[in-house]
């Protein structure tokens, strides 16, 4: 896992390139958490913890998450747009392609 430092220059980094805001941004030296994205209702969070080797990833819709990945126990998930209840495995994925596909589910819900 990056360190704290670094992952903060990277959402700095990729929340300017795609014309997101940073929101909120709180972190010590294992972790981290973080939101990024249009308003206070539109917006990606961010968490990491490097001691526990975890990074969570979340689009957040009016308080409720529409997609996420969460990498726990040195295994990733992916909380799917269809149904972002349900677990699936998955491969990991940066910062950036997060934001990435999470930019294009706003696109299909006319949000972005």
């Amino acid at each position: 896992m990056q360190k704290i430092e670094n992952l903060i220059r990277i959402i700095n980094d990729v929340s300017g390139r795609y014309g997101l805001k940073l929101l909120y941004i709180d972190f010590t030296d294992i972790t981290l958490i973080s939101r990024i994205g249009l308003s206070s209702e539109i917006f990606i969070q961010i968490y990491a913890n490097t001691k526990k080797d975890k990074l969570n990833m979340s689009l957040i819709v009016n308080d409720e998450r529409m997609y996420g990945t969460d990498k726990e126990g040195g295994f990733y998930h992916e909380h799917p747009f269809e149904n972002p209840s349900l677990h699936i495995d998955a491969k990991s994925m940066n910062i950036e392609d997060f934001i990435i596909k999470s930019l294009g589910i706003l696109k299909k819900l006319n949000l972005f």
